[in-house]
């Protein structure tokens, strides 16, 4: 299975006080896999110390955003 995915800009945000947050924000994330479409030009911003779930239909994409979060696939990602 091929994936093709836009430069990502990414930003992190790094904040040197006593709990050491670190946000993570990327802008624009397009994957696609086998010609479809799963996430074209969304976004995505993680605030550290919070707990996210992903919530949606079968086939919407949220397995493959975990693996290419995972594989580093992500230009940029942490």
């Amino acid at each position: 299975m091929k994936s093709e995915r836009a430069a990502v800009p990414m930003i992190v945000n790094h904040s040197k006080d006593a709990s050491h947050q670190i946000d993570i924000i990327v802008p624009s994330i397009t994957i696609i896999v086998g010609g479809k479409t799963l996430l074209d030009n969304a976004s995505l911003k993680l605030a550290f110390g919070r707990k996210y779930g992903l919530i949606g239909r079968n086939g919407i994409g949220k397995t493959t955003l975990l693996n290419h979060i995972a594989w580093k696939d992500i230009e940029g990602f942490p």
